[in-house]
């Protein structure tokens, strides 16, 4: 009977340390690509960006490799720490020739994939403060990001990655492509450069700005393009990792906003009409039928794979510092829809903390 009770009151205690110990705060945040010594003037900012949302994982983005993440990890000064990041790219005289992905976590980090279209055959390890040069008992294994079919290989110079929590957590950090677009830099570029050797810009520059061409509309189909072929191929290997009976959380730069009219219910493109170089708002009538940029709906439709998922994000309002996407967020989390009512509202953090970008955060109340 003895035994009987002490065995009670021990799950008693083990069951209220684990509900003490449910709720797991989750951020995502663009910290801004760096040259090395900026990232290390930085440190208060990455210190008061933990001290202010008290953060249990942050999901970083636009890191340049695994000095980045260390640096950061320092200066946020966890008592234990477990952090990875990718490394499909080796850092440049040009710094954005690196954006990659990682995690730092105060759970254990049990195993991490990185997904590339073309591994490299890198070898290295999740790495704490333990053991900062590297936990080899916990390798970073490489795959191959395959494309759907229909969109071909998952070409993508920037990071993703499968990171497995202890706790039953997945996180896949992604950055999808951008939307910069050369038509309009070059016309910007061109007018400046004319100004300054006194000369008066040709109409047709101005043109370019105010109304956009050809050349803008296909680059920004092909951009979001990009995203898709990316976002369908990591929804795939994602949709595994909820088959395993994972809860995950797909998270960070998307790159793209739910401005109406962008946004598509099916791969049946509009006719993209030229429209200005103006960063905000997206004109609708531009995009004359289903929209142009389908990165959301191959997760909630779904186009693609066999999970329903649900942007979290959908609401939420503007995480870029400048107005480029209107007053709408490009940074987001996606969740299956199952796992959806165990996650909190994502809401945007107070400060960019330095970078371009907000920080976004929500709670997960696991099971």
């Amino acid at each position: 009977m003895n035994h009987l009770r002490a065995l009670l009151l021990y799950s008693a205690a083990l069951l209220a340390t684990n509900s003490c110990a449910a709720d797991v705060k989750v951020i995502s945040w663009n910290v801004a690509a760096s040259p090395y010594e900026k990232v290390l003037a930085r440190a208060p900012d990455y210190k008061k960006m933990a001290d202010t949302l008290s953060p249990d994982v942050i999901v970083l983005i636009e890191l340049t490799g695994r000095p980045d993440i260390k640096a950061i990890a320092d200066a946020i000064d966890w008592q234990t720490y477990y952090a990875t990041v990718s490394d499909g790219q080796v850092q440049g005289d040009e710094i954005h020739a690196g954006l990659e992905v990682g995690v730092l976590s105060k759970l254990p980090i049990t195993s991490v994939i990185e997904f590339d279209p073309k591994p490299e055959g890198h070898v290295h390890q999740v790495f704490t403060n333990a053991k900062p040069d590297g936990d080899s008992s916990i390798p970073v294994k490489e795959a191959p990001l395959k494309g759907i079919d229909m969109m071909g290989l998952a070409a993508t110079d920037r990071g993703t990655l499968r990171v497995d929590l202890a706790n039953g957590l997945t996180v896949f950090p992604v950055h999808l492509k951008s939307n910069s677009n050369d038509a309009c830099f070059a016309a910007d570029d061109a007018i400046k450069d004319l100004k300054k050797l006194g000369l008066t810009p040709v109409p047709a520059l101005q043109a370019v700005l105010d109304n956009g061409s050809d050349v803008k509309a296909k680059a920004d189909k092909d951009n979001a393009f990009k995203r898709e072929r990316v976002i369908a191929a990591t929804k795939t290997v994602a949709d595994l990792a909820v088959a395993e009976g994972r809860t995950v959380l797909i998270a960070g730069d998307w790159n793209t906003s739910f401005e109406p009219g962008k946004f598509g219910q099916s791969f049946d493109d509009c006719q993209l009409a030229a429209f200005s170089c103006a960063k905000a708002p997206f004109p609708a009538s531009a995009c004359s039928g289903d929209g142009y940029d389908d990165t959301f709906t191959i997760l909630t439709v779904p186009l693609a794979g066999s999970q329903k998922w649900t942007m979290l994000t959908k609401d939420l309002g503007r995480t870029f510092d400048e107005m480029e996407f209107a007053d709408k967020a490009i940074d987001h989390m996606a969740v299956p829809d199952a796992a959806a009512q165990a996650f909190a509202a994502p809401k945007v953090g107070p400060d960019t903390f330095g970078s371009d970008h907000f920080p976004i955060l929500t709670v997960w109340a696991a099971p």
